[in-house]
């Protein structure tokens, strides 16, 4: 007699989760493939301006110009050196600037003073091109903050390599004029270099990861290394402003230091900065990508011009 196998298969209902992570699924599958739409995109495009980063202290202004660029423009920045510079001071003329090229690759340079500046006046910057037209900027360089003592209270150590850090800071401030300050902590390492022969050579570094907080004199609401504020609680007092940051013991380096800087900063650019906070990307050297109603204190271009006089106090922690 013939003999006959059957092989019974049982089958399992779905769950009611899985019909209809199913039916999801197919829905999903088929919108997908079976339309399309179109999104045109309308943006307005800026004429393309000047693009002036200027950056002025006591001993010496930077310039660096360049084109401004659109968003359908993805070549390189093209910086500009056929440009007539003049520098005027208190609107008396001061210099015509000279330009130095620094990177003959790209082009990178900028124009420079001969001489250094003076703290208390007021700089314009006229930058005339063949084709752009003519920028200007102005901007206050003020005197240096009146400091009486820093002092440096707590910092990690050997043992403790990261900790909360404490320092403080005595501020006379001038009641007759309104003043703008930053506070910023940054870090000064001796970094061991391998070079290709085996050798190894030590060169300073920098390391900004360490912002300042002093409520409620001033925050930090975007963590950058700088904090700033303005003379509001202090008018025309002297003050002890204690700050508190995130400080770390950096002993894989041969040296290290603590480098507080405290500055006082012109009126224009403090304005501006600030606008750029509510954004989240403050643009500060990144000029030729700034939004076009992006406030700024160049007229008839883009950019920024920055005027500060900061002293320095260095602290070595190992």
């Amino acid at each position: 007699m013939k003999r006959h196998t059957f092989h019974i298969t049982q089958y399992h209902p779905l769950s009611p989760a899985a019909r209809t992570i199913r039916i999801v699924m197919a829905l999903s599958v088929l919108l997908f493939f079976s339309c399309q739409k179109r999104l045109d995109l309308k943006y307005d495009l800026a004429p393309v301006k000047q693009v002036i980063i200027a950056n002025a202290y006591p001993d010496i202004l930077y310039v660096n110009i360049s084109k401004s660029k659109q968003p359908d423009d993805f070549r390189p920045i093209e910086f500009l050196d056929n440009c007539i510079v003049t520098l005027y001071e208190d609107d008396l003329y001061r210099e015509q600037l000279q330009f130095f090229l620094k990177d003959t690759l790209s082009g990178l340079g900028y124009y420079r003073t001969a001489t250094a500046l003076s703290p208390g006046k007021t700089y314009r910057i006229v930058s005339q091109h063949p084709e752009l037209g003519t920028a200007e900027t102005t901007e206050y360089l003020p005197e240096y903050p009146a400091l009486s003592k820093v002092e440096l209270l707590q910092h990690a150590d050997s043992v403790q390599t990261s900790s909360t850090g404490r320092y403080t800071f005595t501020l006379q401030d001038d009641g007759n004029r309104k003043d703008y300050y930053f506070v910023a902590a940054y870090y000064k390492v001796l970094r061991p270099i391998l070079q290709e022969d085996g050798d190894t050579v030590y060169r300073y570094d920098y390391i900004y990861n360490s912002p300042s907080y002093a409520p409620p004199v001033f925050t930090n609401p975007e963590n950058y290394f700088r904090s700033y504020f303005t003379d509001e609680l202090l008018n025309g007092k002297t003050m002890t402003i204690p700050c508190t940051f995130p400080s770390q013991y950096y002993g894989e380096f041969r040296e290290s230091y603590l480098i507080i800087e405290i500055a006082a900063v012109g009126e224009n650019y403090y304005k501006w900065y600030v606008s750029q906070l509510p954004k989240g990307i403050p643009y500060l050297n990144d000029g030729q990508f700034q939004r076009m109603n992006t406030p700024n204190n160049i007229v008839n271009g883009f950019g920024h011009f920055t005027a500060n006089s900061s002293m320095y106090y260095t602290f070595r922690i190992h």
